[in-house]
């Protein structure tokens, strides 16, 4: 076996292996321009690059990975989780549920739809008023 953890297996087939590995850690931007160059005919890069997405810090992002410096990476990062789509925090919403008479709702609708209103929605609308005056709020207590 060659040494590599089987995830990073990979590895083996990258252009920088047996490079100066100071030149991927370099601050001067003709080294980091060099390392870039190696990444770009690399057969690997993309994995190089989901590889430094797993396992680096965000906040300590360092050196040349998969052929992005760390400020390309934090870039690239960013645009990535505002394309996102946003996971949902909270339960789905239940479809509504049509009207029905001898409610309030159903009371509306009448009056929406320009139709006769009923008796069963009259006396729901009246007592919701009632309650409104009496409580300051429609919803019958539970």
């Amino acid at each position: 076996m060659n040494g590599v953890p089987n995830a990073l297996v990979w590895a083996d087939q990258a252009a920088c292996r047996g490079q100066q590995l100071d030149d991927f850690f370099a601050e001067a931007k003709l080294r980091m321009e060099q390392a870039k160059r190696v990444c770009a005919s690399c057969p690997v890069r993309s994995q190089c690059l989901a590889e430094a997405f797993r396992a680096e810090d965000p906040s300590a992002r360092f050196g040349v990975y998969g052929g992005l410096t760390a400020a390309e990476r934090r870039e690239l990062a960013k645009r990535q989780r505002s394309s996102a789509p946003k996971a949902a925090t909270a339960a789905p919403k239940k479809p509504r549920q049509p009207a029905t008479c001898g409610t309030r709702p159903g009371y509306q609708k009448h009056l929406r739809e320009g139709t006769e209103i009923c008796g069963p929605c009259r006396q729901a609308n009246t007592g919701a008023d009632n309650r409104l005056r009496r409580t300051g709020t429609t919803k019958a207590a539970r």
